[in-house]
């Protein structure tokens, strides 16, 4: 009798401690959600792509072929994404991040700026550089895509920047707009909530950066940058709509693939003088939002007596 009285004391004491470490849990992750989730998103994704990295400098050997490594490691915040919103029953709000994937529609006009900004950008640089004489011959497109593909290079781009939507861009931006930008900036303000997750998504590639040959060095730090905060003012300029800024991620993508790229400051320069417009842009529009709602306020006549 006296062995089942203790048994049952002792089960309840059991569930009621794993109830309150599992509370005690959600509370720890929600207070540092943001810490924990950049973190392990860094941990997952280098886990292999700094193994790559060394491969590729002759320091150890990991052999993986390279489309393979880089897919799986951009499943990194994702996965860490999941599994935080999962502990913390919720907390976290992945359903509704994915629900604002939107193809109709406020504001949807902005995914042609979307689709269109960064590569007639650094078109416009590389004509730039070519005028100021910085350049023997302008370079628009690169020379092997356009030898290989020939004219049916201008159907290759398009049709990209489509099917580029369901690869990195699907991965990674329900974290980086959709998640770290609305934390960053509701806690640090717009411009250094943009600073930090630039930052820290510049620093996150540069592992299979390094694995895929390239130079890691100040310009492709500012060009990561630049890029960053542009998907960030098209993104809240398109009422948080998460499909713009999958469309500038894709468009990114297709730039690398296709635009003649150089370490050209004359690019540098034009996407700060958009960026400086897209801020402004993103002001006006907090303006006129708050002065909307200020002009909705009734103010209640007093009662006669």
């Amino acid at each position: 009798m006296y062995n089942i009285v203790f048994i049952k004391y002792y089960s309840i004491k059991i569930g009621i401690n794993k109830e309150m470490k599992a509370g005690n849990l959600k509370k720890l992750i929600e207070r540092y959600q943001v810490l924990i989730f950049f973190l392990m998103g860094l941990a997952i994704s280098w886990s292999i792509w700094i193994p790559m990295a060394l491969d590729q400098l002759n320091i150890i050997q990991f052999k993986i072929p390279i489309i393979v490594g880089q897919s799986i490691g951009a499943f990194g915040p994702l996965i860490s994404l999941f599994i935080l919103d999962k502990i913390s029953k919720g907390a976290i709000g992945l359903k509704e991040i994915f629900d604002s994937i939107r193809i109709k529609g406020e504001r949807i006009i902005w995914l042609i700026p979307a689709a269109l900004i960064l590569p007639l950008l650094t078109i416009l640089g590389n004509i730039i550089n070519f005028f100021i004489g910085n350049e023997s011959q302008l370079n628009i497109l690169k020379s092997e895509p356009l030898v290989l593909l020939g004219y049916g290079l201008f159907g290759v781009i398009p049709l990209l920047l489509f099917a580029g939507l369901f690869s990195s861009p699907l991965f990674e931006e329900p974290c980086w707009r959709g998640y770290g930008l609305r934390k960053l900036q509701g806690r640090f303000g717009r411009h250094i909530g943009s600073l930090l997750l630039g930052t820290y998504w510049w620093l996150w590639h540069q592992p299979i950066n390094i694995a895929n040959g390239l130079e890691v060095n100040l310009y492709s730090y500012l060009l990561m940058l630049s890029y960053s905060f542009i998907f960030d003012s098209i993104y809240n300029l398109s009422n948080k709509n998460l499909l713009s800024a999958m469309f500038a991620h894709s468009s990114a993508i297709v730039t690398y693939t296709f635009i003649y790229q150089s370490d050209n400051l004359y690019v540098l320069l034009m996407f700060l003088i958009v960026i400086i417009t897209l801020r402004i842009l993103e002001w006006k529009r907090r303006e006129s939002i708050s002065a909307f709602k200020e002009e909705q306020v009734v103010i209640q006549p007093e009662k006669s007596l």
